[in-house]
């Protein structure tokens, strides 16, 4: 579930692609302009760049771009502390309790197989525990933030004198882990480690397929990830795109053209925002 969630709260293409394949974009039409929306990666490995020219292209031709979150805008230290402040247990907790001995006792061995120790986590939240690990474990695999698509584009908009807004906040993204219920979060954290032994694959697949604009392959890893928990899956996607809706489609009110750049998956299973836009009678076409 961790590889699949750099596409939820996450285009590049490999170098030599048939001119005729489709990419993680999508194109809508307003009266007066065009709104592209890309599916993202968020962090990636250097070798996945150089982008795609359709993405190059979509960016170029839009004045303004939106992402999830205003990058640009964020306090590091504030979101830290912030994050840091929610990731903790409250008096009294610790991860050894809100897992129980059974559940804490399979995932202190997971994690030793992977060379982290569960003791040095016991005062943080599962998901956090989760995050983290997952985070550490990417990044051997040259999966870095700095190498994701936001920040590429975020840089890109800077140089260019592009405006950059955000669809939701640091906040609000921090809020969705902190809703969960604890045993939730330690379901969560016994999956993730049971899983993490595929991580490098997963990842590399997930790649292929939002590299080659594979929506049916990420739909189905969507829906077989997230099977188990169809509340987590509207609480990280599903909620979150239908609270997205009227601020893209009112986007295409506009005289200028947009590049709204969210997770992957969001654009891809169940109550997914190319989905919802359809019910509300815009066709998206993927590009």
């Amino acid at each position: 579930m961790r590889a699949l969630l750099l596409a939820c709260l996450i285009l590049a293409a490999a170098p030599g692609r048939a001119d005729g394949a489709l990419h993680s974009l999508w194109e809508l039409h307003g009266k007066h302009n065009t709104v592209y929306l890309l599916g993202s990666i968020h962090v990636l490995r250097k070798r996945d760049y150089p982008l795609a020219k359709p993405v190059l292209d979509a960016y170029a031709d839009a004045k303004s771009v939106v992402m999830e979150i205003d990058l640009g805008e964020l306090d590091l230290d504030t979101v830290q502390q912030e994050l840091l402040s929610s990731a903790q247990l409250p008096d009294g907790k610790t991860l050894t309790q809100i897992m129980g001995n059974e559940r804490y006792a399979r995932a202190l061995r997971l994690a030793r197989e992977l060379g982290f120790d569960l003791a040095t986590f016991d005062q943080f939240a599962p998901w956090f525990v989760a995050e983290t690990i997952s985070q550490l474990q990417l990044a051997q695999q040259g999966f870095q933030p700095e190498s994701g698509v936001e920040v590429y584009f975020m840089e890109k908009a800077r140089v260019d004198g592009k405006e950059v807004t955000g669809l939701e906040t640091a906040h609000d993204q921090i809020a969705l882990f902190e809703a969960m219920p604890l045993d939730t979060q330690a379901e969560y954290l016994l999956s993730s480690l049971e899983e993490a032994h595929g991580l490098p694959k997963e990842a590399n697949d997930m790649v292929r397929a939002w590299e080659s604009g594979d929506a049916g392959w990420l739909k189905a890893q969507l829906e077989h990830e997230f099977g188990r928990d169809p509340k987590l899956y509207q609480s990280l996607l599903g909620a979150r795109n239908r609270k997205w809706l009227p601020k893209i489609e009112a986007l295409l009110q506009d005289n200028k053209n947009y590049l709204v750049i969210v997770g992957t998956g969001h654009l891809v299973g169940q109550d997914n925002v190319i989905e919802l836009l359809k019910r509300d009678g815009i066709a998206a076409s993927q590009r």
